[in-house]
């Protein structure tokens, strides 16, 4: 190992594990940005008439742990930042693993550019409007202004990160607890108003009729019932929310007691960000009406004109402005959404940043983006690059159609967690002598094979189930062509560029990128 060493870009990462169980955990909450359900779930009401959403919620607690152990296996035995592209690079191809982690950097870049819109458009403006202010509320709706926000945003972010891995994860803590804030007040103010109160304010301020908005629905083909079809696909939707309960493996040269750890954040995200999806749908039922619900996002999916609501969608942060006429209670609400897309942001450049410091430390990228900052245990270089990356993938979200070539963004991710539980297949047979020496969880036999063998095999058929579910055109209208191609695209850009840092090393270092991935990197 001591002869393999100067391969990386020196013999220690210079990260410091200063991240405990909880803190990853809450890491991991954030991202998943628990109160962006009540965008996707009416998302999915809109896509499949009858879903029954809280069950779904409840059905995909299970099957997002299957694969977060999985993930949790996986990152004890390999505790290195960088995830996915640490643990493909090592057993199955280095130009694989940076493909799959350079399409998961441009996924996260895309949909951070994606939750700025959110802050502006849907958290700070229905603020500005249930104060009066109606005239700043369109001001902050601008595409300038937002594109302004966004560069604040960033900075921020960039800001909180080059404090160091710890520094952040305080900053999650503050997000997620004005987070709760806003569910409590969601919550509290849900079950005190209840059904007939909701429908009485809603008659009274809408400009539509509650009855009427179920009536007009069903006569359009909008089912009497919840269906059993519609729901087990509405599953697939909702299982979407729970993507990025794995992201501490990303950061898994800063988290102590990584063994433990891993499952603790992992398994605890996942429990706690599936039961508060759960209640905020099962809220949402109990005072709105899961028929109510449901016929008022097929009246706006179809383009209904009985459907004369001032927001396009029906959004559950946005229909809140029918349970309450106070502006503290509304306010509070939406300061807890608006400062989910926060936390959430910050997560994506925070992973970023560590990706792009496990490729730097690799030297598929220049060795300087590696560098540390002592004082804080920070890549400095590479918090600032992937701020700049952030900004323009920013204007090309606002001012270009290019992102929007995203709409198979879970589709690309199935293939990046498809091709790592390949990876995990692999592991004990590829890697023999790595196997050997990781922690005894990880070599546990379940039968003839390794518990990562069948964990590997579980997320395998999960991902394949999800990623083909994810094209269908039930699920998101008529596959195109030129959207899969950009998809695939993405990886084999990745690729590329892979190709070009090994044809520099070849000329001018005359040193085989390759042999830098024989081994794990130091930590």
């Amino acid at each position: 190992m001591a002869e393999e060493v100067k391969y990386f870009a020196r013999t220690s990462s210079g990260l410091v594990r200063s991240v405990s169980a909880w803190d990853a955990m809450i890491h991991n909450i954030c991202f998943m940005a628990p109160m962006a359900v009540m965008v996707y779930g009416v998302w999915s009401m809109e896509l499949f008439s009858g879903v029954n959403l809280p069950l779904t919620a409840l059905i995909a607690i299970p099957i997002a742990i299957l694969c977060g152990i999985f993930y949790a296996l996986f990152a004890a035995a390999m505790p290195r930042s960088g995830g996915d592209y640490v643990y493909v690079s090592r057993i199955l191809n280095p130009a694989i693993g940076f493909s799959i982690s350079f399409f998961f950097f441009v996924c996260l870049l895309s949909v951070a550019g994606a939750y700025v819109p959110w802050f502006t458009q849907w958290g700070i403006a229905p603020i500005l409007e249930h104060l009066g202010s109606s005239g700043a509320a369109s001001f902050i709706s601008t595409n300038w202004m937002t594109f302004v926000v966004a560069v604040v945003i960033y900075a921020i972010s960039a800001a909180i990160i080059s404090r160091g891995a710890k520094a952040t994860m305080y900053a999650f803590w503050v997000f997620f607890a004005l987070i709760l804030i806003g569910l409590f007040t969601y919550i509290g103010a849900m079950l005190s108003l209840g059904r007939a109160g909701f429908e009485a304010n809603f008659d009274a301020l809408s400009g539509m009729n509650y009855r009427a908005v179920i009536s007009t629905a069903q006569g359009a083909g909008f089912p009497l019932h919840f269906l059993a079809g519609a729901t087990f696909l509405g599953l697939v939707f909702t299982y979407i929310n729970f993507l990025g309960f794995h992201a501490s493996v990303y950061a898994g040269s800063e988290i102590k007691r990584v063994e433990r750890s891993q499952f603790i954040a992992i398994i605890g995200a996942t429990v706690i960000f599936g039961l508060i999806t759960y209640i905020v749908y099962q809220v949402a039922f109990h005072t709105m009406g899961g028929q109510f619900l449901g016929s008022l996002a097929f009246l706006a999916a179809t383009g209904d004109p009985s459907y004369t609501l001032p927001f396009a969608e029906p959004f559950l942060h946005l229909l809140f402005g029918y349970v309450t006429q106070s502006s503290a209670v509304y306010t509070a609400m939406l300061i807890g959404w608006s400062m989910m897309t926060l936390a959430a942001i910050l997560t994506y450049i925070f992973i970023c940043v560590r990706l792009v410091f496990a490729w730097s430390f690799d030297r598929v990228v220049p060795t300087a983006l590696s560098k540390i900052d002592r004082r804080h245990n920070s890549p400095y270089l590479a918090v600032i690059v992937v701020s700049i990356v952030a900004i323009i993938c920013q204007v090309l979200w606002i001012y270009t159609p290019l992102l929007s070539y995203f709409a198979y963004i879970v589709f690309g991710w199935m293939i990046m967690q498809g091709v790592t539980a390949v990876a995990a297949i692999m592991f004990p047979y590829r890697k023999r002598q790595l196997f050997e020496t990781a922690p005894s969880v990880v070599k546990k036999m379940v039968g003839p094979l390794p518990l990562i063998v069948v964990f590997g095999i579980i997320t395998l058929i999960i991902s394949i189930w999800l990623g083909y579910a994810s094209i269908m055109p039930a699920f998101g209208g008529p596959i195109s062509p030129a959207v899969v191609a950009f998809t695939f695209g993405i990886f084999i850009v990745g690729g590329i560029i892979y190709a070009i840092s090994v044809a520099y090393h070849r000329s001018k270092e005359r040193i085989p990128l390759g042999l830098t991935f024989r081994e794990l990197p130091p930590e």
